[in-house]
């Protein structure tokens, strides 16, 4: 019987690193306050917002250290070794390898495409990576979370994924490249393609270097071109070189002398690579993970470089790994770093740091944030870091302090929990400090805390040192002692997809409490109803005394949580170019009120449009979606003269 020969060590390490994947994505299914994320480690994203860092200075979305590290010791590991992570750590890689061994076992067939066919298919990894990249660096935003698999998979397929793309993608990975040897790898991988475009170290460099003494020249050449320049490089040189011009020395190379053409080697390769017909092993498929090595019944026939031991890779592998988790340890990137206004003249610039920022988590929630800190005199200037939660905000101590800054930062809100029961007169209001309570998602915290207690319905929050906040209850038949001690523990309990789970916090209330004077109930249901005005189809062009308005009944104007329908429902309305305003209200009763113009509509085109059982919404991106319609309008409908508030 033949001798079996496989290459344990780079199984075991393809293996653990999927079954880690597996086995954190499970614990995160069943056990709802364990967190995992999926793209810490994903070199790709990093490099991506590398050049978004360089071109814009900002991070793509939640990139931190890690990611960015990890991206540049790939391109580190190609140029000086080869393709590594592509033959040991790629979890797609992964994958598709396995199950096309095991396909091979059942007595299936892979297709190895050979020629002109093969070479003309591989520019599509390239131009898939232009343009992953070209929207990446000049947005910020992670354009290959829209079709990439493993992100697709591992996310569940939220909200940024587009997911016919995705599945498509997915599609390809699980069943085409199986039957078509790794055909995503070879010809749909952007990943792929940078490896490539890095392992092309003496064409890309220079390509690199003109770009950059252009730019230092003075001339403002868009980043476009730079990796237009790249890709086709790459592209060209693979296509019609059929290998790379860089610096590696880490080659498989073949003994004639010592080889016996049993073609062994050709076999075990897992990209197909005819081994034993190189001296030296230049093929773009490469990945060194070195099954022809270990597959070889002749010592010394096929090494790497110098040595036949298949334990160097993983240990180059692993040295890299650390260093770039020791540099992402002590070198954190920042999201952001944005100066404005006078901050080069101001002699003694203070800084303010803010950890646990939780509503700071992306690159466009630190955007929004540096936007809204830009109107404060006196701030010139922010670092945030998204991964971590955590800002660094730069003042002038001559415009102001540092509860200044905390007040630019605080946005005052209100929460409406409940509505109270019926026959109450008036609302109780207990007035407390609470320490700890600053952005969005501190305050849903504590709207939960809240919310257990029966009679308490609603609060708002005011800047203050603690935040002031007055809670809207019943005195009759809550304690204030009870409120204070939910607010104070340190901890509650919520339950999450039929799962108990404790949530802690860090709330701590003041002394000093008060109960202000009660309001009335109407008084109550105005200060909490959360009005919508909307206007659109060129409302502003039309005379106000040519415009009806038809105001309607609408129960779930009253509850905020409804607040994303209504956008999906306006826009629902806005397909009828004679419906140019909505707008709620509460006057007896919840209602909406529509201004239209009577020359291009009337009011039963519009009442059939509130009432259809699908809202046909306009998303972003210029496609459509059909949504149940939750709305429910009620009698009467009346119709009203237009006015201007």
């Amino acid at each position: 019987m033949a001798k079996k020969y496989q290459n344990r060590l780079k199984q075991t390490i393809q293996l653990t690193i999927l079954g880690l994947i597996v086995l954190f994505a499970f614990i995160a299914a069943v056990k709802k306050d364990f967190s995992v994320d999926f793209e810490a480690y994903c070199p790709f994203g990093g490099i991506m917002a590398f050049g978004s860092k360089l071109w814009m200075g900002s991070l793509s979305c939640a990139m931190s250290a890690t990611q960015l590290f990890m991206g540049l010791a790939l391109v580190v590991a190609v140029i000086l070794f080869g393709k590594l992570f592509c033959g040991y750590l790629c979890p797609i890689g992964t994958v598709i390898e396995h199950l096309r061994n095991l396909a091979a076992k059942v007595g299936l067939k892979t297709i190895t495409l050979k020629g002109w066919l093969d070479r003309s298919l591989r520019v599509l990894k390239y131009g898939l990576l232009y343009t992953t990249a070209y929207f990446t660096i000049t947005s910020s935003e992670l354009f290959c979370k829209k079709f990439d698999p493993y992100f697709g998979v591992t996310s569940g397929f939220n909200r940024d994924v587009v997911l016919l793309w995705s599945l498509t993608a997915l599609f390809i990975v699980l069943f085409v490249s199986v039957f078509i040897r790794f055909f995503w790898c070879k010809y749909i991988c952007p990943l792929s393609a940078v490896s490539n475009i890095a392992a092309n170290f003496l064409i890309s460099v220079p390509i690199l270097l003109v770009y950059l003494a252009l730019r230092w020249a003075g001339m403002d050449i868009h980043v476009a071109w730079l990796l237009g320049a790249l890709t086709l490089s790459g592209a060209l040189t693979e296509i019609f070189g059929y290998k790379f011009y860089g610096l590696s020395l880490f080659k498989i190379k073949v003994d004639d002398s010592q080889c016996t053409s049993c073609e062994l080697c050709d076999k075990k390769c897992p990209q197909g690579i005819d081994v034993h017909k190189y001296e030296t092993v230049d093929h773009p498929d490469c990945t060194l993970c070195m099954d022809c090595v270990k597959s070889c019944p002749s010592k010394g026939a096929i090494r790497l470089w110098k040595w036949d031991k298949n334990w160097i890779p993983p240990l180059i592998i692993a040295v890299l790994f650390v260093l770039a988790l020791l540099f992402a340890r002590n070198y954190k990137v920042a999201t952001l770093n944005e100066r404005w206004g006078n901050y080069h003249e101001i002699e003694n610039v203070q800084k303010y740091e803010i950890k646990e920022l939780r509503s700071v988590f992306c690159f466009g929630s630190a955007s929004s944030l540096k936007a809204k800190l830009m109107r404060k005199p006196g701030i010139v200037g922010l670092d945030a870091y998204a991964s971590e939660n955590r800002v660094v905000i730069y003042y002038n101590p001559a415009v102001l302090d540092e509860l200044g800054v905390k007040e630019a930062v605080f946005s005052p809100s209100k929460y409406k929990i409940r509505n109270p029961e019926e026959g109450i007169g008036s609302i109780d209001i207990l007035r407390v400090g609470v320490y700890e309570l600053f952005d969005g998602y501190d305050n849903m915290d504590l709207y939960r805390i809240l919310a257990k207690f029966e009679h308490v319905y609603a609060f708002k929050t005011e800047f203050g040192e603690p935040v002031m906040v007055n809670i809207y209850f019943n005195l009759d038949s809550v304690s204030i002692d009870h409120i204070l001690t939910a607010i104070n523990a340190g901890a509650y309990e919520r339950i999450r997809d039929g799962k108990t789970e404790t949530v802690n916090v860090h709330f701590q209330t003041g002394k000093g409490e008060t109960v202000l004077a009660p309001i009335g109930i109407h008084d109550f249901i105005l200060e909490f109803f959360p009005a919508i005005d909307q206007k659109f189809n060129k409302y502003d062009s039309y005379e106000l005394s040519n415009l009806h308005v038809l105001e309607i009944g609408l129960p779930q104007a009253d509850n905020n949580a409804y607040r994303r329908q209504f956008s999906f429902y306006i826009s629902h309305l806005s397909w009828d170019d004679g419906i140019i305003r909505f707008k709620t209200l509460f006057t007896d009763r919840p209602v909406a009120q529509i201004t239209f113009d009577p020359s291009q509509t009337d009011t039963s085109k519009i009442i059939e449009k509130l009432k259809s059982p699908v809202m046909t919404v306009s998303l972003r991106d210029g496609t459509t979606r059909d949504y149940d319609n939750p709305f429910t309008p009620e009698e009467p409908f009346k119709i009203l003269p237009a006015s201007a508030e």
